[in-house]
């Protein structure tokens, strides 16, 4: 449960909403909504929200001077870092996007995120396996952390099993042909405050059942190595510390949920459960 609730620490009273055509697509900082005011040409910032300016009507003129605006941000360490990778800015997944977003500063608006994550699994003569990838110690984000074999975020412009493919490739060396395996399996969804800003995620799972032969290799330099565990030690981790990321955590018990390892006699079931998915506003 400690797992769960720490992917739900919402507090709306620390945010402002930020409108696009009256529509809410993100939250706020006050203290970052005072640096948006800086910028009166772009951002409408008063006490109780910050509005993209109404003149700012294409994809492409908001796209535009909002980036202007997270560059000299960023110049200003205001915001830690340029990606130089977009996220969609909308507020579902099958709705057209309003512009697009370095993901660098995609939590400092709050925007809905989206991210694709792997269950690499074995079964043995023992049992069920599962894949785990410690994450680089140079990652800026979670350095150390243990991680899914793949896991990475939606860019914009791409399908999702676009995605799949690509981040499978790039974090584990996994082929296309055994990627073609891998089955959805739902989401799961979370908004919480991180290192990186407010993360209002959902993330598309899938269970990727891999030959016993297979050693993931990665090609990127995110990973630093690869361990095949009991599917009892990855519960134990997760139980006893917060060693996974928090996010994986979450993909991992909803897996367990799914698949019965956790049943309606745990008297946290419900809570589990309904933990897979985030707060409402």
């Amino acid at each position: 449960m400690d797992r769960v609730a720490s992917c739900h620490t919402w507090q709306p009273e620390k945010y402002r909403p930020f409108l696009i055509d009256a529509e809410i697509f993100g939250h706020i900082t006050h203290e970052f909504a005072q640096k948006l005011a800086k910028f009166p040409q772009v951002f409408v910032v008063d006490e109780q929200q910050v509005t993209l300016y109404p003149s700012l009507q294409s994809f492409d003129d908001r796209t535009e001077k909002v980036e202007s605006v997270i560059r000299q941000l960023v110049a200003e360490d205001s915001i830690s870092r340029w990606r130089d990778e977009y996220y969609p800015v909308t507020n579902d997944w099958s709705q057209t996007p309003v512009m697009k977003l370095d993901r660098g500063a995609a939590g400092y608006f709050g925007i809905r995120g989206y991210g694709v994550h792997v269950n690499g699994l074995v079964r043995t003569a023992s049992g069920l396996k599962i894949w785990v990838g410690k994450r680089s110690l140079d990652k800026p984000n979670a350095p150390g952390k243990l991680d899914h074999i793949v896991a990475g975020g939606q860019p914009f412009g791409l399908g999702v099993y676009e995605n799949l493919v690509k981040e499978a490739a790039e974090e584990a060396d996994i082929p296309e042909t055994l990627v073609q395996k891998a089955k959805p399996a739902g989401i799961v969804s979370y908004r919480c405050a991180r290192e990186d800003g407010l993360r209002n995620d959902i993330l598309f799972v899938y269970d990727l059942y891999l030959p016993e032969g297979f050693m993931p290799r990665n090609t990127d330099g995110e990973v630093e190595e690869f361990y095949l565990w009991p599917l009892e030690q990855v519960i134990e981790r997760i139980k006893s510390s917060d060693d996974f990321k928090f996010n994986v955590s979450l993909v991992i018990i909803h897996f367990l949920i799914r698949e019965g390892y956790i049943t309606p006699d745990d008297p946290d079931y419900c809570s589990l459960a309904s933990g897979m998915q985030r707060q409402s506003i």
